[in-house]
């Protein structure tokens, strides 16, 4: 779905908060008015590269096995948003650093909180993660774990979510994999 589309059908959904905002005018335009949002919104992320080129790799075989899903249930594909792989990719590396597994951190931020700290602004996140030890290619067993669980396999189906970002991070045996999903609000 284009944004202009996308955009009128969020004037259509919300008419009520869009008319006392304004009207329908483009939800960038009317974020950007609020003060100081030009300094939060697109700013660059401190870059966080795939450690290897091979869990690159897993990264990518993750989208693309998680696309595979979405095309067999009808579905359209998740874009790739690398602003969003960063976060996934942080926090994946946060996990695998500070001896954590969970989707609150332990300062008690959540999904949604990485993200907006991430400078993205969303209508709606979700959040997998999966953790590994001695398995050498977790990518297959994380897809098939998180299609097993009614919860990330309810993320994996949501059509309402139009990007992923995916981030790996290997410390000793184990791998910390958090994929993000998004719904973007610009």
């Amino acid at each position: 779905m284009n944004k202009s589309r996308f955009l009128w059908r969020l004037c259509v959904l919300s008419t009520p908060i869009a008319l006392i905002l304004g009207g329908c005018e483009s939800v960038r335009e009317l974020v950007l008015s609020i003060p100081g949002a030009d300094q939060f919104i697109n700013q660059p992320l401190p870059s966080i590269p795939a450690q290897t080129p091979n869990i690159a790799e897993m990264e990518v075989a993750i989208r693309q096995q998680i696309n595979k899903i979405r095309l067999e249930n009808n579905l359209q594909p998740l874009e790739n948003n690398e602003r969003l792989a960063q976060v996934a990719r942080q926090y994946s590396q946060r996990m695998a650093q500070e001896n954590f597994f969970s989707h609150t951190g332990p300062e008690g931020d959540t999904p949604a909180q990485r993200v907006r700290d991430g400078g993205i602004m969303y209508l709606m996140v979700g959040e997998n993660l999966f953790r590994s030890s001695n398995i050498s290619d977790p990518v297959p067993v994380a897809v098939q774990g998180w299609m097993e669980s009614s919860g990330h396999r309810e993320n994996i189906l949501r059509s309402v979510f139009a990007e992923t970002g995916v981030g790996v991070w290997r410390e000793g045996n184990q791998y910390y994999i958090t994929q993000m999903f998004l719904r973007s609000l610009l």
